[in-house]
């Protein structure tokens, strides 16, 4: 017999980016929630997993991803890479930080440098 627990996970907004021409959108579960405001034993901890965010440039060949790591942990980090041809053994970058500001300003930044000129230098 199956035994179902109730999880207290608020319901959240995924949050906005821009996310410049060029990019397909994988998928997105970026959530609306701070880190660093969430107790320890907060069941929205069931939403920070290391498969947050995923966007790939076709012309490029480049994949962003962005996860939670380690998965579920009050003591992890967003881990944002950027990968060249499914290398994940040797992203081409590499951001870590529990700060989702930080986090957003990174993807951005490298979104908007991969659409224009950046990934012909890659």
């Amino acid at each position: 017999m199956r035994k179902h627990i109730k999880l207290d996970v608020p319901k959240a907004n995924i949050h906005p980016l821009r996310i410049t021409q060029g990019w397909k959108v994988n998928y997105n579960h970026f959530v609306e929630i701070d880190p660093r405001t969430l107790e320890p034993n907060d069941d929205s901890w069931f939403m920070f997993t290391d498969s947050l965010l995923q966007l790939y440039h076709e012309q490029s060949s480049i994949t962003l991803d962005l996860g939670w790591v380690p998965d579920i942990s009050p003591e992890g980090n967003y881990l944002v890479l950027l990968v060249k041809d499914n290398d994940w053994e040797d992203p081409i970058k590499k951001f870590s930080s529990d700060d989702y500001k930080k986090v957003i300003l990174y993807i951005e930044y490298h979104l908007k440098q991969v659409t224009t000129t950046w990934w012909n230098e890659v």
